[in-house]
């Protein structure tokens, strides 16, 4: 989402005001002539001498335009002059377009002479400029094609355009909606699909990535947070390549150890796994594209998680009993791309006193006190503990050669975990609940791990 121009005032204020100021200046050149087939060039400089605007105190330069109905002209401005604001009005002193600052677009209604106004951005905003004006044309509708690029324009009567996409085979496709003047959004539905995305890759562009299929019309829509949306915009479509060897799995049946790689969107992607026996089951999401979400959904399980994992991978440690359980993969903000979801579960110890590496132990929870497990280390190095529970909120507290340490929320949702180098030697393991009074079933797992 774009934050608002850093104009002195509001744009309707600032409008007002340079519409005032134009409409009332004297003195001018000829009009320029904007042709269909030459670009025009028009070159001032904003200094102390020049005119005052009424609304701000910054200075003007105006240019007479004759410009033709029907015909969109795009006005680019460049030199010296920083965070010049452009604006159009008519013969009437009516505001026509803008302001905005740097690029323009004029879409006149109709056919007849214009003042094309450049203001500084403030009231000490000098130097040159040159205007660059291209007449160009709008398609605002209608079929797009694949590896082709549309220019569109969004205006106040025209808020949103829509067009239609067919592609000729199944696979991968990626959508960009990119401008200079608009915070855009853009949109994908048909074929069951509805997809939306605002900001991708830290800019205010937009961008889809999907599966597409043939024989199905998508709609795309191009539109803008923009209020009003004025501006113009590039929209492209093009088919974008799988990593070798990589096949998507976007939903049904998966096995436990099983790695399957699908693509994220602005919707969920489930997955159904079967639990034999009562284990520590593990589930993680990873992606050097966007920010991983999970959820685990099951009997007495419903857990979700952001960055438990590595970087902003998502991570969930759950004891599950037998029967099927909901992985649900996306991201946190709606971005598009693949990922990589694996799932392993480990045997867990009805012996719940003592635990070493490599080991997981169930107990219960049944007093303010906490329960106690002795964790045996024969070797020096780095170690992660986690206590899981869905009964209660989780807090591990760890004594021992030295150490005092505890976590509440370390694990990802609810569970703890401590991840430390430890001597060899024995510590107390202390597993409680934030809330007094909580008890219920938890598990305590000990792996080595490559770092802390």
């Amino acid at each position: 989402m774009r934050s608002s121009l850093s104009f002195p005032f509001s744009r309707t204020t600032l409008a007002l005001g340079l519409a005032v100021a134009l409409s009332g200046c004297a003195g001018m050149n000829a009009a320029t002539n904007v042709s269909s087939t030459e670009p025009s060039r028009l070159q001032g400089e904003i200094t102390s001498s020049s005119p005052i605007n009424v609304n701000d105190g910054s200075r003007y330069q105006s240019f007479y335009l004759n410009l033709k109905a029907g015909e969109l002209v795009r006005v680019r401005q460049t030199g010296a002059l920083e965070n010049a604001v452009l604006t159009l009005v008519d013969d009437r002193g009516q505001l026509v377009g803008g302001p905005s600052q740097g690029s323009l677009h004029l879409a006149p209604e109709t056919t007849g002479k214009y003042r094309l106004g450049v203001s500084g951005g403030s009231d000490n905003g000098y130097g040159p400029f040159t205007l660059e004006l291209d007449t160009i044309t709008a398609q605002n509708g209608g079929d797009l094609q694949v590896d082709e690029s549309v220019f569109g324009l969004l205006s106040r009567n025209q808020n949103a355009n829509d067009y239609q996409l067919t592609v000729g085979e199944a696979g991968l496709y990626e959508i960009n909606l990119g401008s200079s003047e608009l915070d855009t959004v853009l949109k994908l539905s048909g074929g069951g699909l509805e997809l939306e995305n605002d900001d991708t890759a830290q800019s205010t562009d937009s961008q889809l990535v999907t599966q597409l299929q043939p024989g199905i019309t998508y709609t795309v829509t191009a539109t803008a947070l923009d209020q009003p949306p004025e501006g113009t915009y590039d929209l492209q479509v093009g088919r974008k390549a799988l990593p070798e060897g990589v096949e998507l799995t976007n939903g049904g049946e998966i096995s436990v150890g099983q790695t399957i790689n699908g693509l994220a969107d602005s919707g969920e992607k489930h997955y159904r796994i079967n639990i034999t026996e009562r284990a520590l089951l593990r589930v993680n999401m990873s992606s050097s594209d966007v920010d991983s979400y999970l959820k685990l959904q099951g009997p007495s399980v419903n857990a979700e998680d952001d960055d438990s994992g590595d970087n902003y991978d998502a991570q969930i440690t759950a004891l599950v009993q037998p029967g099927n359980y909901r992985i649900s993969a996306s991201t946190v903000n709606g971005a598009a791309g693949l990922f990589t979801l694996t799932s392993s579960v480990r045997a867990v110890s009805s012996r719940s006193d003592r635990v070493r590496p490599g080991e997981a132990v169930a107990g219960r929870l049944r007093g303010d006190q906490g329960s106690q497990v002795t964790l045996v280390i024969s070797e020096p190095g780095f170690y992660q503990v986690d206590l899981v529970s869905s009964d209660f909120d989780a807090v591990l507290h760890m004594e021992g050669q030295g150490m005092d340490l505890e976590d509440d929320d370390g694990a990802g949702g609810t569970n703890s975990r401590i991840g430390r180098y430890l001597d060899a030697g024995s510590y107390r393991l202390t597993a409680k609940s934030y809330e007094n009074g909580k008890t219920g079933d938890y598990v305590l797992s000990v792996e080595q791990t490559d770092e802390g």
